[in-house]
């Protein structure tokens, strides 16, 4: 939705043109003669006239009085409720005032009169006074428009029609939200949610929707992106609509999915058919059609077991260069299980990136163990090479972990999925041939961890005593020997900084160099025991960015990433070296401040952390507007444990949210005895 600030200057020109309009006349000292009239604004009677003004002339409150059809009418927008009315000429947003709820519908035929204001992209009506002057009229017929057409900004608030494929529908609050794929791109479609309505139904089809042309605007009044406002679910046309059964769909292969096609335009849902290969539960799935492998993310917490065979629906898209599917269904067949024979590679045939979502073997040196993203990770070393293969903890936790005591130096056989990670400065400059920078091995159970030689007794420290005895009997040995240690302590520096190196990695957020959930809870719990002990109190912030799905939708997720990373600098220059800022995943960070306590001294905090964040920020030359809401809850006893308190300071962060976004909340006791679920908006 557009955002309609107002200056002092406009503030004070609107308030002379309201007296001019009242009075008819020039106002005179006690006295005096009245001065010459002053001129009368004219006004304005067709939405044209006024939506066609610039922001300049639109602050001059030119006086309006429009007749014509509701388009839109939707209370429920952040901020003001949104109402636009259509006429001969076009389109205009009319601002209602805070709190009303009118009784109006699409289709009411009204009459509204109030005054000019630039609004936050184009000129709309503000102050109006409505009514209703006659029966329901038909909404004017739509232009058909694209979504190039529509980010030039040159329909604002009109009534438009574009076409598309749903690619998916989330609910946010009492709005429906349909992602429409175009020619051109994807766009959101945003309705108030009709109860009963079946909109999962619309997946996949082929539709024309109309609707308002709503530009995404930034604090300098420009337009960064665009989106659709649509009454409802009678103002979609299905053009095609999907097959009631997607399954039914002929089935493709795994290697065609975005190959190159003279006819491509909007991409439908596929039905794929594979057996399992690997299945982490709610993350990532796996699948196998002869060598040919295909992973994608599976919100389906059912638990699929290996070798089995299963259906696949979802629509072709694109993960870290590399080919998957979106909203994914999943089925069940009936074919009894066939496990793969897995892929025997070496590293170097591995860093071609010929093996992706396959089924693989690979030897390697164990050289350490880490944690990464919550999964066990065996740092293995393969000639010059080195890389993780990753293991489920819940696994582990499955098959006992005393059973699993792998021993570094030991030499490994890894089975599990390959995943390569994409070079992505060498790719782009060397005409498209993918490189890869580092690949990793997603394993299943700690069963496809096969030791095929533990570590030799004849270590460094055996060899050095041997070596020493042998060097009384010549020269020759004694030389021998200091080469060869030369060689051990270069060796053990290699993997001294690859254990760091590693072990960083499994602390520390890659993206802003943050610390990750892990370490918080463990510092956080650290924390609790003094308290409890030393009865010395500490404060918890937990920050969320506002509005970032929106940044992701309209710049990109690397401008999404870029974001992240600034918001999190200025967080770290809010607080003191000693204190752990840590990022939970997605947008949202927490603060440990150990010692603080006192509510000066948290206000203050929390406060200058929300201002930081607030400051202006650019990215690719454009100002992105960000800011955060804040949770505070400060333990004083350590009556609680680390996740009673990260909670706590989840329900005063989303009181934040409630409040307005932009500021901080301090938990009281009270909150916890409220419905936290209506506590929480999205963004």
């Amino acid at each position: 939705m557009c955002r309609w600030p107002s200056t002092r200057k406009t503030g004070i020109v609107r308030l002379c043109v309201f007296f001019l309009l009242l009075a008819g006349t020039g106002i005179a000292a006690e006295g005096q003669a009245p001065s010459r009239a002053a001129p009368l604004l004219p006004l304005l009677t067709t939405t044209r006239q006024a939506h066609s003004m610039t922001s300049q002339q639109a602050s001059l409150a030119y006086p309006v009085r429009l007749r014509g059809v509701v388009t839109l009418y939707d209370p429920y927008q952040e901020g003001h409720a949104a109402l636009f009315i259509a006429d001969a000429t076009g389109s205009i947003f009319v601002r209602p005032e805070i709190g009303s709820f009118l009784q109006l519908h699409t289709g009411s035929f009204v009459e509204v009169t109030g005054m000019t204001d630039p609004g936050g992209f184009a000129p709309i009506v503000i102050h109006p006074k409505i009514r209703v002057v006659g029966a329901d009229q038909p909404l004017p017929s739509p232009r058909r428009v694209t979504l190039p057409h529509l980010l030039t900004g040159a329909e604002d608030g009109q009534w438009v029609m574009i076409e598309g494929i749903v690619h998916f529908v989330e609910f946010d609050g009492m709005h429906a939200v349909l992602t429409l794929a175009t020619d051109d791109g994807m766009v959101t479609a945003t309705m108030v949610k009709q109860q009963n309505a079946d909109y999962n139904r619309l997946i996949d089809s082929k539709v024309l929707i109309s609707g308002i042309a709503g530009p995404l605007v930034d604090n300098k009044m420009q337009m960064i992106g665009v989106r659709f406002l649509v009454p409802g679910l009678d103002d979609i046309t299905v053009e095609k609509l999907a097959p009631v059964d997607p399954f039914s769909l002929p089935l493709r292969t795994f290697d065609n999915l975005l190959t190159y096609s003279s006819t491509m335009r909007l991409q439908h849902r596929v039905h794929l058919q594979g057996r399992v290969a690997l299945d982490w539960p709610g993350q990532t799935l796996c699948i196998l059609a002869g060598q040919d492998g295909l992973c994608f993310q599976a919100e389906d917490q059912s638990v699929f077991r290996e070798g089995e065979l299963v259906d696949v629906t979802g629509f072709p898209a694109r993960s870290n260069y590399k080919p998957t599917l979106s909203s994914v269904t999943l089925r069940r067949t009936s074919a009894p299980l066939l496990v793969s024979p897995p892929t025997r590679i070496t590293s170097k045939e591995a860093l071609q990136g010929d093996h992706t979502g396959e089924l693989v073997q690979i030897e390697g040196q164990l050289i350490g163990k880490s944690m990464v993203m919550g999964h066990t990770a065996l740092i293995l070393s393969s000639g010059k090479t080195i890389f993780p293969a990753l293991l489920p903890v819940a696994s582990i936790n499955q098959e006992g972990k005393d059973e699993f005591k792998w021993v570094v130096g030991s030499r490994i056989l890894a089975t599990g999925i390959y995943s390569g990670k994409v070079d992505e400065w060498h790719t782009f400059r060397k005409e498209g041939v993918l490189q890869l920078e580092s690949f990793q091995i997603l394993m299943r159970t700690p069963r496809d961890v096969l030791v095929l030689e533990s570590p030799s007794w004849w270590n460094s420290q055996h060899t050095l005593t041997v070596l020493g005895l042998m060097a009384v009997l010549t020269l020759v040995v004694l030389i021998w020997v200091i080469v060869l240690r030369l060689r051990v302590e270069q060796r053990t520096q290699q993997l001294r900084q690859s254990e760091e190196k590693f072990r960083h990695l499994a602390q520390y957020d890659a993206l802003t160099g943050l610390a990750i959930r892990s370490l918080l809870i463990e510092r956080l719990n650290d924390a609790l025991e003094e308290a409890r002990q030393k009865r010395r109190s500490f404060t918890l912030l937990v920050m969320d960015v506002d509005h970032f799905k929106r940044v992701n939708d309209t710049l990109g997720h690397a401008a999404g990433d870029e974001v992240l990373r600034i918001v999190s600098k200025r967080i770290k220059a809010t607080v003191r070296d000693t204190d752990t800022v840590a990022r939970m995943g997605g947008d949202e960070f927490t603060v440990l401040l150990p010692g603080v306590y006192k509510t000066e001294d948290v206000n203050k905090i929390a406060a200058q952390a929300v201002a930081n964040v607030s400051a202006p920020l650019f990215i690719r030359g454009q100002q992105v507007p960000t800011s955060i809401s804040v949770g505070v809850t400060t333990c004083v006893d350590g009556g609680m444990d680390a996740t009673e308190l990260l909670h706590c300071a989840d329900l005063a962060m989303y009181r934040a949210k409630v409040l307005g976004r932009g500021r901080y909340h301090i938990y009281s006791p009270e909150m916890a005895q409220e419905d936290a679920g209506s506590l929480r908006p999205s963004g």
